[in-house]
């Protein structure tokens, strides 16, 4: 017989056996295979206007990435994947932690891939009559639409389109170039029948006049619409705007250009009102400013005077003020200001001090020569000249989430922070292990929003959709510390602020703009934000960290190393900031390379 005791342990052996059982019999649900794109949009179909502006996404809305098995094998590099020191991979798996379970390499960065930027065409074809057009007057004139086409270019680029500017050449490569050219059309119309021949030939895409410029916030309806491309059935113009804008695909556009050269024996018609009506739709330029010449006479009649006297003078006027106008709208769309992010207050304003000097800028007045006028699709403005309160410039601890605010982020190496926090530029290896907290940085900057509990790792993946989101480019800006002045008082380096302006669409203001009220630009930081160890020796202590990070020194390039293993989460988001930008640099310059043939590619 079997023991009492024997056959109890056997009914709780046979009982666990079940539940194994049942349990490893319940079948897994599959995720979810979502049909959209990364930013959330389904592009398998054309949206029309009106298109919904994209809210913020709260940071419940911010999900934690899907952790994959690492390969055995790093990912081949990818064409234009390094810039100095930063090296990336572009992938739709960038929302990971770190980056090196997909790379396999410490210092090679995952990036979102590059956001596809739709074409918008210009036409220019200088036609300047030698009798009155000499010499210097001649040069001028080419000038003033350099720079014109200069403030086109960045613009429209800032607004995530790729700009190209057309010549008669590209018109004489379609095939209806050579037939036009035959027939005697006036100046005017032939100019207007090669601006479409030459987007023929070139294809689907917008075509803009170059005095037609966004003028509105990124994530605007129309704006939004026109980077996802609009009604492909249909060639989309836009109402009273007398060929300011189009966009079509280059099925559409073929099919208006045979349309219409059929009626160019008839020169009582224009060449847009020889197309089918039926090939059009017509939509309300909302968020597009068309400076063209009935504007100009009606709205600014000092720079229509100025055009009249001097022209190459008075465009230079009208580049100045629609300049002016691009920087006043991106004033107003951020009705809450701008927020330079300050974590550790107490030691970190040197860090943050570039940054207040790029806020101080933005929120500048800028020069206009009528300062008190407003673009031609906000004609009820606020300018800034118009005594309304300036822009204020908040310095939370921490991101905040809002569509009204713009962040300018500035994000110091763990070791830079360390030296910072311990007021030493001689920390050692005791004191990050055993006199600092890990991860102090990201955890600071999303514990408002992220609370307490959250581990470094998946803060890092949160953080890395703020910077890099699809909401982040109209949002927020980006940089490290070390890419920043280590001297008291430095101004930006003119080259950061040239990239700066191809983010914001206008020119920033720089030197004698800046504060012209301030005596001592250095005294004011100090007084306004004071440091328990002083802003001189914040400065001194950053500068002698950034030679830490830089040099080849065994003995610093260890403590470096200690410092990066110790913060895992805080080197990757510094790393990632710092590729991110460094490829946004790439992409224009490989871009301006491939445009420098073409007038206004350069300032």
């Amino acid at each position: 017989m079997i023991p009492h005791r024997t056959t109890g342990l056997l009914a709780v052996i046979v009982f666990v056996a079940l539940l194994l059982f049942i349990f490893s019999a319940s079948p897994i649900p599959s995720p979810t295979i979502e049909s959209q794109t990364e930013d959330g949009a389904d592009h398998s179909a054309k949206l029309h206007v009106p298109v919904p502006i994209p809210k913020l996404p709260s940071w419940g809305d911010f999900h934690l990435p899907t952790f994959r098995a690492p390969s055995h094998e790093p990912p081949a590099e990818q064409t234009n994947s390094t810039s100095g020191e930063s090296k990336w991979f572009s992938t739709w798996e960038w929302k990971g932690p770190f980056s090196s379970t997909i790379t396999l390499d410490e210092n090679r960065s995952v990036l979102p891939p590059l956001r596809e930027r739709r074409r918008v065409y210009t036409y220019y074809n200088p036609q300047y009559n030698p009798k009155k057009y000499t010499g210097k007057e001649l040069k001028d004139s080419r000038k003033a639409d350099e720079k014109l086409l200069l403030a086109w270019r960045r613009a429209w680029f800032a607004q995530g389109f790729r700009p190209i500017i057309l010549t008669p050449g590209d018109a004489m490569k379609s095939p209806y170039g050579e037939i036009v050219q035959k027939l005697k059309l006036n100046p005017e119309m032939e100019n207007e029948v090669f601006r479409w021949l030459a987007w023929g030939h070139m294809g689907t895409g917008i075509l803009a006049d170059f005095e037609c410029f966004p003028m509105a916030r990124y994530d605007d309806n129309l704006l939004t619409a026109l980077r996802r491309g609009m009604a492909p059935e249909f060639i989309t113009r836009f109402d009273n705007f007398q060929g300011g804008l189009y966009s079509g695909e280059k099925q559409q556009i073929n099919r208006a250009i045979e349309s219409a050269v059929k009626k160019l024996e008839d020169n009582s018609l224009s060449f847009t009102d020889s197309i089918d009506p039926a090939l059009f739709r017509v939509e309300q330029p909302t968020a597009l400013a068309y400076y063209k010449s009935s504007s100009i006479t009606s709205l600014y009649p000092a720079i229509h005077e100025k055009i009249s006297q001097n022209p190459a003078s008075g465009r230079l006027q009208l580049v100045e003020l629609i300049n002016a106008h691009l920087h006043s709208t991106f004033q107003s769309s951020f009705p809450a200001g701008l927020a330079v992010l300050k974590p550790f207050r107490e030691h970190t304003t040197a860090l943050v001090e570039p940054a207040l000097r790029l806020a101080k800028a933005l929120i500048q007045c800028p020069q206009s020569p009528i300062p008190k006028s407003c673009p031609p699709n906000i004609p009820d403005c606020r300018p800034c000249a118009s005594g309304k309160t300036p822009m204020r410039i908040s310095q939370p601890s921490g991101f905040k989430n809002t569509t009204f605010l713009f962040t300018i982020g500035t994000l110091p190496h763990p070791y830079t922070l360390i030296s910072l926090q311990k007021n030493s530029d001689a920390v050692t290896t005791r004191q990050v292990r055993r006199e600092t907290e890990r991860d102090v940085w990201v955890t600071e900057v999303t514990k408002e929003h992220l609370g307490q509990e959250l581990g470094a790792s998946s803060r890092a993946a949160v953080f890395k959709q703020v910077v890099a989101g699809d909401q982040a480019v109209a949002n927020s800006l980006w940089m490290t510390v070390e890419s920043l002045p280590a001297e008291a008082g430095q101004s930006l380096p003119a080259e950061l602020l040239d990239e700066f302006e191809w983010q914001f669409g206008f020119q920033i203001p720089r030197g004698n703009a800046i504060e012209p009220n301030t005596p001592n630009d250095k005294e004011s930081v100090q007084n306004n934000n004071p440091s328990q160890q002083g802003v001189d020796k914040e400065y001194e202590l950053i500068k002698k960290a950034r030679e830490v990070i830089r040099s080849k020194d065994a003995n610093q390039k260890k403590i470096k190393d200690v410092a990066e293993a110790w913060n895992l989460a805080d080197t990757e988001v510094w790393r990632f900031v710092k590729a991110y930008h460094a490829r946004a640099v790439v992409e224009r310059k490989q871009w301006e390379q491939e445009e420098k043939a073409f007038s206004g590619s350069s300032s």
